[in-house]
């Protein structure tokens, strides 16, 4: 897709890094492992909101035409550090899983995210998810930022990687254009200075 940029329009990236297409053949890529490593286990999975709901939304509708008696379970959850102009602050609940979803005793659980730089908001979800009875919490992202130092959490399948700069599309979004600007941009690009 080629966007037209207007004489008074603010680019919206930089560069694209995975255009829709590569975005879309990794995604089935991952529903297919979904679909054969938990067919019969009924894993509850957790879309940390805003940014995972590209994502997740994506993966379930594939992982559904995989198999569509799979029958995905996806439910959501926000917790977040960052708060406007890309600053990061304390981490917080900021909405939890539904109450019929609290007792998630002997359940695998797996939190959808659509990126991982450092592993804090992921290990803050995990904690929390383990705290209502999880028997087995992992995660899976669409996006492992390359950093010098090393994530505190190893996620079960990841999309793809990225150099560590700001990203936008597929849940990122950039608030210097616009609040929620990129978000819902099917390809992943690096954001503009």
């Amino acid at each position: 897709m080629t966007i037209t940029i207007e004489e008074n329009q603010t680019k919206l990236y930089k560069k694209v890094l995975y255009t829709e297409e590569q975005v879309d053949q990794r995604i089935t890529e991952m529903a297919k492992f979904f679909v054969d490593t938990f067919k019969d286990k009924k894993p509850l999975f957790v879309g940390l909101m805003n940014g995972a709901q590209p994502f997740a939304a994506s993966l379930m509708a594939a992982i559904q035409l995989c198999d569509p008696y799979f029958q995905p379970d996806l439910q959501p959850m926000a917790a977040s550090r960052y708060g406007s102009k890309r600053k990061p602050g304390v981490m917080k609940l900021i909405a939890d899983l539904p109450p019929d979803y609290r007792d998630l005793t002997g359940r695998h659980v797996i939190i959808l995210d659509d990126l991982i730089d450092n592993g804090g908001t992921i290990e803050f979800a995990k904690k929390h998810l383990y705290d209502y009875g999880a028997e087995k919490v992992e995660c899976c992202v669409l996006i492992q930022k390359l950093k010098g130092s090393p994530c505190s959490v190893t996620p079960l399948l990841c999309g793809f990687e990225a150099p560590d700069v700001w990203l936008t599309g597929m849940g990122m979004d950039d608030d210097r254009i616009a609040p929620e600007a990129n978000r819902w941009l099917r390809c992943i690009a690096i954001a503009n200075d």
